[in-house]
């Protein structure tokens, strides 16, 4: 059970991140977006594994607030690995908690950010480099 709350806490920062990015590049959330196929489109391109890597690439070009969220983004998506993939791997319960803690403050962090920064970390997230 506690395995599987680590991989839900990912996958709520995960979802999070998809959110915030639908709504930087396509407009407001899917109920009330005029272009809900550009909504969900964007929403869906998030790739875990190369967020992360743009992520760290450009760290220097985003506030210290969403290094922060890179910091436990990254976190989480090994710890996420660890419980979905080490059939030998073990969580205490109080480090899940704090894992979800600071899985919350994440994901607030995100969404206190502007709207010109989470714009930002759409770019970096969803577009390879060149």
């Amino acid at each position: 059970m506690l395995k599987r709350a680590v991989s839900t806490a990912y996958y709520a920062l995960f979802h999070a991140l998809c959110y915030s990015n639908a709504n930087a590049i396509a407009g407001r959330a899917l109920g009330s977006s005029p272009y809900p196929l550009a909504w969900i489109r964007t929403y869906r391109a998030l790739e875990h594994g190369p967020a992360s890597q743009r992520m760290s690439r450009q760290a220097g070009n985003v506030s210290s607030a969403l290094r922060d969220f890179r910091v436990v983004f990254d976190a989480m998506q090994a710890h996420r690995h660890r419980a979905d993939y080490d059939p030998e791997s073990r969580f205490l319960r109080s480090d899940v908690v704090n894992l979800i803690s600071r899985t919350e403050t994440a994901i607030e962090t995100l969404f206190a950010v502007s709207a010109t920064e989470r714009r930002t970390l759409a770019a970096i997230v969803l577009m390879r480099d060149r």
